[in-house]
């Protein structure tokens, strides 16, 4: 039998393999977690006349826009906590109680002219983030106010970040490896 030589491709090859790896790595996973869970900009703005208009962008990946909502003259910020409620053994109402579901924080902002603006926000953010709202609406006097929430701090942040941070470092080693022509594999001797 002959000996089978593995090819070797080019350094631009192989530095592109190693980029369309770490984007999958990371773009995959992130983008169902974030869809799940996602992040949202909030921006208030003090028009001429005083009234306050919101634009809510949601976002995936933690900063790209999939959707906006608009409304004109806000006047009030209702915040809310859902309660999770409890995780039973086979999902059956009978079972046993094996944990407790996270809450969620739900946020509406509410105008004279349009239907409430929905944005779910961590619980742990909710009360500051709600009391931020309302100060911008009816006591400050500047002209602007943004704000990111992330509904949920795991899976919405946390995870995507540390995903993010592997496809970087497997990216760095893959770079490391086609510019040195060496491996990070351990030699036994």
């Amino acid at each position: 039998m002959g000996v089978i030589e593995k090819r070797k491709g080019s350094a631009l090859g192989k530095l592109l393999k190693a980029l369309w790896n770490s984007v999958i790595i990371f773009f995959i996973p992130g983008v169902i977690l974030t869809s799940i869970s996602p992040s949202f900009t909030i921006e208030l703005s003090r028009t001429d006349q005083g009234r306050v208009d919101a634009s809510v962008v949601r976002n995936i990946l933690l900063i790209i826009p999939t959707y906006t909502f608009m409304a004109a003259n806000v006047n009030a910020v209702e915040a809310s906590t859902i309660d999770g409620g409890v995780i039973r053994e086979g999902n059956r109402p009978t079972g046993r109680i094996t944990g407790q579901a996270e809450d969620d924080g739900l946020l509406l902002i509410k105008s004279q002219s349009s239907s409430p603006i929905e944005v779910w926000v961590s619980p742990t953010s909710l009360e500051e983030v709600g009391n931020n709202i309302r100060f911008f609406i009816n006591e400050s006097k500047e002209p602007s106010l943004g704000l990111w929430v992330v509904s949920n701090w795991k899976f919405g942040a946390i995870l995507p970040g540390a995903i993010l941070l592997f496809s970087m470092v497997n990216f760095i080693i893959s770079v490391w490896q086609v510019l040195t022509g060496k491996s990070w594999e351990q030699k036994s001797g």
